[in-house]
């Protein structure tokens, strides 16, 4: 059986010649969450100017990046937080509770592990995020947040 989809969404284990399963549809939902919560593309290239040459840059790799941990508990937490909110599309600006946004890349990035046995089931997931959604709604409650919603047309 030959799998066709778009490369930077498909598990290892596909790439790899495996089969799909819900593990694999995990790793996708995964990206996409990245994605959404970034505003980049799965895989962008730019150019190494010192080896001249195009170098790919995965949004799953930037996010592990960002969330890696260095140093001690108090510092890095601060530090953390810091590029959490670097690495958020801009054009979300400040309206969002970074604590959040941070649990959220944590869950997708469980979701994109190279080992499909380590990702959690839908079911956890979905729990998870509904809980990060009521954690937002009271954040928004608290600071009294705009809700409206803007889309932007504009390239990324």
């Amino acid at each position: 059986m030959k799998i066709k989809g778009t490369r930077e969404y498909l598990a290892p284990e596909l790439i790899a010649g495996g089969s799909v399963s819900r593990m694999s549809d995990v790793f996708a939902f995964g990206v996409v969450i990245l994605e959404l919560i970034s505003g980049q593309e799965p895989v962008k290239y730019r150019f190494d100017r010192v080896r001249k040459e195009y170098e790919s840059v995965s949004v799953v790799e930037t996010a592990r990046q960002v969330l890696k941990a260095e140093g001690s508990a108090d510092e890095e937490e601060a530090e953390r937080r810091k590029r959490v909110r670097q690495w958020v599309d801009r054009r979300l600006r400040d309206s969002f509770p970074v604590e959040v946004v941070e649990k959220l890349m944590v869950v997708a990035t469980r979701c994109v592990e190279e080992e499909a046995t380590r990702r959690p089931n839908m079911t956890t997931v979905a729990g998870k995020i509904s809980k990060l959604l009521l954690e937002s709604k009271e954040w928004a409650e608290r600071v009294k947040a705009p809700v409206d919603i803007s889309v932007s047309l504009a390239p990324r």
